[in-house]
């Protein structure tokens, strides 16, 4: 800008009459002063003009180092928040290219960027014209709200709330900083203009202080008016430049429909005036069945067309007056309001649903997918915002756990049972410190000699109050809590150290833990084994690591790295429960792995059912060409046994042999083991041979 901004700085000090959002003198005091600059020219002339050059090189002076503060260190930490946030979700959505650790990480790049809004030697200076000190306190406040969200956490898997909650807490210093930008870059083309312009009015001045007098009166007059439209242009720059960071901040930058925050503030003003007039607020809440598998098959990209196909599918479906709103990855929220919300829910519901029969249009190809969808309303199910929001994601969990593609209103009882849960989960965190947990070990035999050739490491879990709860009802909690990790680490570990209390020839047998899809995907399952394996001594080849066909097919690529990594570390690999997920020849073909477990579901009626049978053979056959063992569970029975063993299956597991039973019973077992056998003859002419 011109010099007399310079000028316009010495009114912003001299009579403190200034704006207090920007820092720029009013309108007003700007008039006054430079009317009165104008008199004071006409009047005193070359006197004037001297102390006037005077002034204007002081501030000159002053003004060459506020140019040395620039938009980069806002821009740069701008950057780093939204990288933040897109890994976040990212993560909360459950995609494996961003685990907890890159979140975290993130967020400490975003803390040590924070500093470099100081960094300028003439901050104190240049803070009159932008508001730096107050943008960085924003961000710093904002950062340590975040990080209290997100303290003594290990994953937020599925954790939309406290997405929600980081969303809301970053909006509004994102928006500020993208404000700091502008006013930082206006701020430094003012300057380097307004040097510029001093310095040839200096030389004019120096050289043509009378002759120019009345030129400079001109020049002045002109300078008012350039400054008049510079200062319109800005304003309407900066108004732009609002609106579209507004837009950016409540928008789904994929879909282009209103994001999490929009939606939340909408959700809280339609329940404000729905309390008013007395109508109800509908409440539908919708997730995409199948599209993981969508992403992983086809990828990313093509994963982000399918998500802009189904968000124009449903503006197509919805009524004009609904509110439709991209809460994040596969998830939709639609809200309505005043008559609209009278429409029943199961109507509008089964609607979308029947709109999603159709195939999808992506490019070149067509994708199938279903939806589930949730359904709450204001009153009826809850008093606030809040409220109905959790309300409408049980119902949306019902409607999943229900088969997918189908629809579910709140029930209370859906509340009482996440009540439940929410203890349940408080007495497993409760029951990892108090040590109410155990590992329970299963021998596994070879079935040609009848030997004990080691143990299946399974988690038991005896709570002071409920006694014996079932693995099948808290490992799934743990495994949707992330409390599955913690638990992983301790059943791996225990089991390692009771290995190495064997003795005998049990001291050369292996035990098999359990990998959940946790410890594999959001974990580093190598560092963990490695640490397992220093602090209990075990050697390497006596780890046996038992993973799930669906584990391996997630992601491929990765699956292959961390198991090549395992392999060549000496830990055995086997595929639990094999054959009844994808079962893939070739997949067999490229992972590193030494043994199929036969699921118990093709033994437990291998004698009478022929299609078994035929199963369990072919399993076993694909394995010895392939150079695998085979080991079967559930084994229940002799005749089982014999069959098994007839097929080709080298190892059983099951309660015919002995049921899971505490560490101490186990090492006792090993030790009488034939003499137990004695009792049944089909168990010593195995052991014969």
């Amino acid at each position: 800008m011109p010099w007399p901004h310079g000028l316009s700085s010495l009114a912003t000090k001299g009579f403190g009459a200034a704006d207090g959002r920007t820092g720029r003198p009013t309108r007003y005091t700007a008039r006054l002063l430079r009317h009165g600059l104008l008199a004071a020219l006409l009047l005193f002339g070359a006197t004037a003009a001297f102390q006037l050059s005077t002034i204007l090189q002081d501030r000159a002076d002053g003004m060459s180092r506020y140019v040395r503060v620039d938009a980069w260190a806002a821009g740069q930490l701008e950057y780093e928040l939204q990288q933040f946030r897109s890994r976040l979700a990212r993560h909360v959505a459950g995609d494996a290219q961003a685990p907890w650790s890159l979140v975290a990480a993130q967020l400490n790049t975003v803390r040590a960027t924070l500093p470099l809004l100081h960094r300028s030697e003439e901050y104190e200076q240049f803070r009159l014209f932008v508001d730096v000190d107050g943008t960085a306190a924003d961000v710093g406040v904002a950062l340590d709200r975040v990080n209290g969200l997100l303290a003594d956490r290990t994953g937020l898997a599925g954790d939309l709330a406290t997405l929600s909650q980081v969303e809301a807490a970053l909006a509004a210093p994102l928006i500020r900083l993208r404000q700091l930008m502008v006013d930082v870059a206006t701020v430094r083309s003012d300057l380097q203009d307004g040097d510029l312009a001093n310095v040839r009015w200096l030389i004019g001045a120096n050289r043509w202080m009378l002759l120019a007098f009345g030129g400079i009166t001109a020049v002045f007059i002109l300078l008012l008016m350039k400054e008049a439209l510079d200062a319109r242009r800005a304003e309407r720059i900066a108004s732009d430049s609002e609106r579209k960071s507004r837009h950016i901040a409540e928008h789904d930058g994929l879909t282009g429909l209103p994001n999490r925050m929009l939606f939340h503030a909408h959700l809280r003003e339609a329940i404000a005036g729905a309390a008013t007039s007395g109508h109800d607020v509908l409440l539908l809440t919708l997730d995409l069945d199948g599209f993981r598998d969508i992403n992983d098959t086809f990828g990313h990209d093509f994963g982000d067309s399918a998500l802009t196909a189904a968000a124009d599918r449903l503006r197509q479906a919805l009524p004009a007056d609904a509110f439709l709103v991209r809460l994040g990855g596969d998830e939709f929220a639609v809200i309505r309001t005043g008559s609209g919300a009278s429409e029943s829910e199961e109507t509008l519901a089964n609607h979308l649903l029947a709109t999603f029969q159709q195939p999808l249009v992506c490019g070149d190809r067509t994708v199938q997918l279903g939806t589930s969808i949730g359904a709450a309303r204001f009153p009826t199910d809850g008093t606030d915002a809040e409220t109905v929001m959790r309300a409408a994601d049980l119902a949306l969990h019902a409607a999943k756990a229900a088969g997918r593609a189908c629809f579910q209103p709140f029930r209370i009882g859906m509340m009482t049972e996440v009540e439940r849960r929410q203890d349940m989960q408080e007495d497993l965190r409760r029951a990892i410190a108090d040590g109410e947990l155990e590992v329970f070990l299963q021998p596994q035999i070879d079935l040609a000699s009848g030997g004990c050739i080691g143990a299946e490491a399974l988690l038991r879990w005896r709570n002071g109050d409920k006694g014996w709860i079932s693995p099948g009802v808290f490992i799934p909690l743990a495994e949707q809590t992330g409390l599955i990790l913690p638990l992983g680490r301790f059943v791996m570990e225990a089991a390692c150290r009771e290995a190495m209390r064997w003795e005998g020839a049990a001291a050369r047998a292996t035990i098999a833990v359990n990998v959940s899809p946790a410890q594999f995907l959001y974990q580093d399952i190598y560092a963990e084994v490695c640490e397992v394996l220093e602090a209990t001594g075990l050697p390497s080849h006596r780890l046996e690591l038992e993973i799930t066909e669906g584990l391996l097919m997630r992601d491929q690529r990765a699956a292959m790295a961390v198991l090549k990594r395992l392999e060549d570390l000496g830990v055995q690999l086997a595929v639990d429960d094999f054959g009844t997920g994808y079962s893939s020849l070739s997949y067999l073909k490229q992972f590193p792995v030494q043994k199929l477990k036969v699921d118990q579901s093709f033994v437990r009626e291998i004698e009478a059912n022929a299609s078994d049978k035929m199963i369990v053979r072919t399993i076993v056959t694909l394995a010895s060409g392939l150079g695998l063992r085979t080991i079967a569970e559930g084994i229940e029975t002799p005749a089982q046994s014999r069959i098994l063993g007839e097929l080709g299956c080298e190892e059983g597991q099951g309660y015919l042999f002995a049921r899971p039973m505490p560490a101490a019973d186990f090492r006792s077992w090993t030790s009488t083991w034939l003499v137990q056998a004695g009792a049944q003859p089909a168990f010593l002419a195995l052991a014969a041979g």
